[in-house]
């Protein structure tokens, strides 16, 4: 009960090329806003805190710079992230192969089962491509990488609830999880403990039967 009562941390890493709203989606969540005017990020936390039952948990939110341009920074976001929104344009087909090579990374750096992965077509309010070319991307992400793939649009507000909707079911697994982890090495400890204390019982009473048998003589 009482881990419980402590914040937990979770860690949210927003990647992608630059310019295909990666910042725009964030503020949508967060404050409900959007703008038009484009600022290329460098890299900027948010704090958003979630409440699950007993438990509390503190999300990081980290804006990645769009650019491919500082490996070491990007490095140590993936490194230090537990789930990662991959962002391209619905518009911009060749933003898509920036979420392949930041899939890749992710993949070389982490170990399978310790981060999620959702995969974000933004800018559907522009999207001028053919529906073919959607359910190919689609097929990929959800057929070949075994990833959750959801559009958005920042503008208007489509389906960025449910972006944050799908980590606060990864968030509920992973606190399951780790519960059921606690709960297993309880179980597998008591057993041990049990023993340690019949042998300490088991030692005492040899002792003092010893005593006697010398006080007889």
């Amino acid at each position: 009960m009482e881990r419980d009562s402590k914040m937990q941390n979770f860690r949210v890493v927003v990647m992608g090329t630059g310019g295909v709203g990666k910042s725009s989606i964030i503020s949508k969540f967060m404050n409900d806003k959007f703008t038009e005017i484009h600022k290329e990020t460098i890299e900027e936390l948010h704090r958003h805190r979630m409440r699950f039952d007993s438990v509390s948990v503190e999300i990081d939110i980290l804006d990645t710079a769009g650019s491919l341009q500082f490996p070491a920074m990007r490095k140590l976001a993936i490194a230090t992230g537990d789930a990662f929104l991959l962002v391209f344009s619905a518009n911009n087909p060749e933003s898509f192969e920036t979420v392949k090579h930041l899939r890749d990374e992710i993949r070389e750096q982490k170990q399978k089962g310790q981060y999620s992965i959702v995969v974000i077509a933004n800018k559907t309010d522009l999207d001028t491509e053919d529906s073919h070319s959607h359910a190919v991307t689609e097929s990929v992400v959800c057929m070949d990488w075994e990833e959750k793939f959801i559009t958005t649009s920042a503008k208007t507000g489509d389906n960025i609830d449910i972006v944050f909707q799908t980590l606060e079911n990864k968030i509920r697994e992973r606190i399951t999880l780790e519960k059921k982890r606690l709960s297993f090495f309880r179980r597998i400890s008591m057993p041990v403990m049990r023993l340690t204390n019949s042998e300490t019982a088991a030692t005492g009473f040899m002792e003092i039967k010893s005593r006697t048998r010398s006080m007889k003589k």
